[in-house]
């Protein structure tokens, strides 16, 4: 039974993943796609929703939540070299993208939900959600790396410093996860249609 549930497990580590990573910044400020340290000892945390300043002194500043904001004009802000006006209206598109992050999050979730109720044929139906939820996360991880990979790329370029945050990490974790998670729950609804006509066919004998 045990066995069965494998793909249950992962499809319950994905969703985690995926809402912790859906709670980055402006939510909890120290969750975030990319980390851009400043000399003053401060810091900058772009997520999923907006983005929050981490001051030394001064605690910490964040934006409201809101589906896309303007990455471009924040970064000119630090005193970075800005980017031209057609770089910044890409990234405030794409950053439009990042709502992505709750709805793949959600769509794991009633994968996991389906997964634990499920007896046989239901892994099926677990498995073809689980299959969406991944081309969801892919999807994000892509945008999340061609996103705040040009604006990390930008700063490097112009003598400052930026890292991946850890919420991005958790992305690419759950992506691979949730491939693995619908291969297993498919794999499940075989094995228990087996174990099915195993039984029958020894309570025939």
């Amino acid at each position: 039974m045990l066995a069965l549930h494998f793909g249950t497990v992962l499809l319950f580590a994905a969703t985690g993943l995926l809402i912790v990573a859906s709670i980055s910044a402006p939510t909890v400020a120290k969750i975030d796609l990319l980390h851009v340290p400043l000399s003053n000892g401060s810091a900058v945390n772009f997520g999923s929703l907006g983005f929050c300043v981490l001051k030394s002194a001064d605690g910490t500043s964040c934006t409201h939540t809101g589906v896309a904001y303007r990455i471009a004009n924040e970064i000119s802000s630090l005193g970075i070299e800005p980017f031209s006006g057609a770089e910044a209206s890409t990234l405030h598109g794409l950053t439009g993208g990042l709502i992505l992050h709750q709805i793949a999050a959600g769509i794991a979730g009633i994968a996991f939900l389906l997964a634990v109720c499920s007896h046989r044929i239901g892994f099926l139906f677990a498995s073809a959600v689980a299959l969406l939820a991944f081309l969801f996360s892919l999807a994000i991880l892509v945008i999340d790396f061609v996103t705040f990979g040009s604006v990390r790329h930008h700063i490097r370029d112009n003598g400052g410093r930026a890292e991946y945050g850890n919420a991005i990490w958790m992305v690419l974790a759950a992506t691979i996860i949730l491939l693995f998670a619908s291969v297993a729950t498919c794999f499940a609804c075989i094995t228990g249609r087996r174990r099915t006509r195993t039984r029958k066919t020894a309570a025939t004998y």
